[in-house]
């Protein structure tokens, strides 16, 4: 065994956002945010592995901030990109009916033969308030993001997801993140001896047990409501944690009473389960 264990935290932004939102919290400082879970999960690793005994000094070499750098780009002011949209609402009978709908109630009075255009002119205009919106959205993370690196050590932040944007029914679908992340957990094997994974997502489990066969090991963190007296050391099982080698847990009230993280004045995500 090596006499420093190089430890990685390979992190998904948009799980992170979905847990610290789920639990109702707020992290300032992710510098010490990171330093905590990874000083826990040392401690986890070593009673996994080296069963108390003495274990070789860990160095954290390096967190890799995996988070959404682009969008489809759309010009909602080009008289093709309109006319391609328009085509598709006239095509899709349920959208349509909506803001026919939605007219219907607005406007009783406005003559039948007009309600059609009213409709188009109805859902170009909500378009575009929620486009320009997600745009003004993905500038503010990336300024955020750009804040995070220049004051926090030994983190790198990597802009490789994308959203792919449904213009018409408003929805974003992120791509790339689970892929990037997966992809670099191989490619810097060489480079780890232990790494950290802050995820939800299944698809990399091919690439833990890769890394795994070339005698690396791999945690999962786990983040949970309450305090470690309220699970008694229980984990819920998923199909990334028993991939891995081991479980670090970080507790709720931890972070709080340590005050690595504080109330967020949102509420709790219902779409989120208890544990991550």
């Amino acid at each position: 065994m090596p006499m420093v264990m190089r430890f990685v935290t390979l992190v998904d932004g948009s799980h992170l956002d979905g847990v610290l939102k789920h639990l109702n919290l707020r992290v300032d400082d992710y510098g010490s945010f990171y330093r905590y879970v990874f000083e826990e999960s040392v401690q986890f690793w070593g009673r996994t592995f080296a069963d108390g005994a003495a274990w070789p000094t860990a160095q954290h070499a390096r967190i890799y901030w995996y988070v959404v750098g682009k969008m489809d780009e759309w010009d909602l002011n080009d008289p093709k990109a309109i006319s391609r949209l328009r085509q598709r609402f006239e095509t899709n009978p349920r959208l349509r009916d909506s803001y026919l709908e939605d007219v219907s109630r607005r406007l009783p009075d406005l003559p039948l033969e007009r309600r059609a255009e009213e409709a188009w002119d109805l859902c170009l205009a909500e378009t575009r308030e929620w486009y320009e919106g997600k745009k003004r959205a993905l500038d503010r993370k990336k300024r955020f993001y750009y804040g995070v690196q220049a004051a926090t050590d030994f983190v790198e932040i990597r802009q490789e997801g994308h959203w792919k944007i449904d213009l018409l029914h408003h929805t974003i679908n992120e791509k790339g993140l689970d892929t990037s992340m997966a992809v670099d957990m191989i490619a810097l094997r060489d480079t780890y001896d232990v790494a950290l994974l802050i995820t939800g997502d299944t698809d990399g489990i091919p690439g833990v047990h890769y890394v795994k066969n070339h005698a690396k090991h791999v945690g999962v963190i786990e983040f949970r409501r309450g305090s470690r007296d309220d699970f008694g050391g229980k984990t819920a099982s998923s199909r990334l944690k028993i991939a891995a080698d081991f479980v670090s847990q970080i507790y709720e009230t931890d972070l709080l009473k340590l005050k690595l993280a504080y109330r967020s004045e949102a509420d709790y995500n219902a779409n989120y389960n208890e544990t991550y």
